[in-house]
């Protein structure tokens, strides 16, 4: 089994360089004999889905054979969602979402999995003399290039008026980060859990976490199926809403399981799961049409996965990751399938 750190640096790692795709059709096999096979990508996270994996939910809702496939790299799997060889891809941060629209992916996002509330943010040392934004002006910050913290530290600059070139950036692994913080040759970070708590725990304090930035900034883990498999298989897709929903019910209703089941899919303990879990805010099917996620109607362009998924876009082309930014993001978040489900669970 990998190592549980190096498992949760690959789940976190956006990895956002994704080259120019020559797009393909997606389209699930069709069985002509029995079912149809639905192939499912993932990546590393302590969250319902990963209830639904180990619980086969998704075979049980989708009534398919279906084939879930752990993707250690964001431009592997959107490539397979782009070549068709992927008809749904979950756990993607906004970030690596937006550059696959605007490189063209063929993809709807349908479900909001998980926010990051407090599982990602920016550590200082105690005695640092580090005590705000301010205050990491002429220093060097930690963090992994091409994740998801990037984006988070150049918004938090920007919305405290703070030159962005006035802070120099370390790319460091996060267990390195680890290790050379306790030497003090770092004083400052930007990661995510467990690495961001085993920094705060050895002489650090927290200036900013992921939700301090909810609405400029929010972090999501975004699940998107190929648009073509979703034209042509509207029911499959209902199915695989149906069974992210049973993931949270169940989590709702059996957590001490559901964390390890949780463990178990992402080779880390039960209540490491947990732990790292309180970081994340899990979304309901009903909250799915809300304006603090998908939203619905005229409200889909002013809901928060949009406009996080607008402000990624706006990152990307400032760093020069992409060439343009989409002009509307809200056509590629779709909310149909959740107020279908919605509709036939409620008569």
């Amino acid at each position: 089994m990998d190592n549980p750190k190096k498992r949760l640096t690959r789940w976190r790692s956006a990895l956002l360089a994704l080259p120019l795709l020559g797009l393909i059709a997606g389209c699930g096999t069709a069985n002509a004999a029995s079912e149809p096979t639905v192939t499912i990508g993932y990546e590393n996270a302590p969250d319902p889905e990963a209830v639904a994996i180990e619980q086969n939910f998704f075979q049980k809702y989708m009534h398919a054979h279906v084939v879930t496939k752990y993707f250690a790299s964001g431009p592997a799997a959107l490539t397979a969602l782009a070549s068709g060889s992927l008809d749904f891809m979950t756990t993607l941060g906004n970030p690596p979402t937006a550059s696959a629209i605007a490189r063209g992916v063929p993809l709807k996002v349908v479900w909001a999995m998980e926010r990051y509330t407090t599982a990602e943010g920016l550590v200082v040392k105690n005695g640092s003399g580090i005590n705000s934004l301010k205050g990491l002006e002429g220093k060097k910050v930690a963090l992994v290039t091409g994740s998801t913290s990037p984006f988070e530290l150049y918004t938090a600059l920007k919305n405290a008026h703070i030159p962005i070139r006035s802070v120099s950036i370390d790319n460091m692994a996060p267990p390195n980060m680890v290790a050379t913080w306790k030497t003090n040759s770092i004083q400052a970070a930007y990661v995510w859990v467990p690495f961001l708590s085993q920094m705060q725990q050895d002489g650090g304090h927290i200036l900013v976490y992921d939700q301090n930035q909810e609405r400029t900034a929010p972090i999501f883990n975004l699940a998107v199926v190929n648009s073509t498999f979703a034209s042509k298989y509207p029911k499959l897709v209902d199915g695989f809403v149906r069974a992210e929903q049973a993931g949270v019910t169940f989590f709702q209703q059996h957590p001490k399981q559901a964390y390890q089941d949780m463990g178990k899919l992402n080779g880390i303990t039960a209540s490491q799961a947990k732990a790292q879990a309180q970081g994340l805010s899990f979304t309901t099917l009903s909250q799915q049409l809300s304006s603090n996620r998908l939203g619905q109607g005229s409200g889909i362009a002013s809901s928060l996965v949009t406009k996080s998924l607008t402000s990624a876009a706006h990152w990307l082309y400032v760093t020069g990751e992409i060439t343009s930014v989409p002009k509307n993001m809200a056509k590629y978040v779709d909310p149909s399938y959740c107020e279908a489900v919605l509709k036939s669970s409620n008569p």
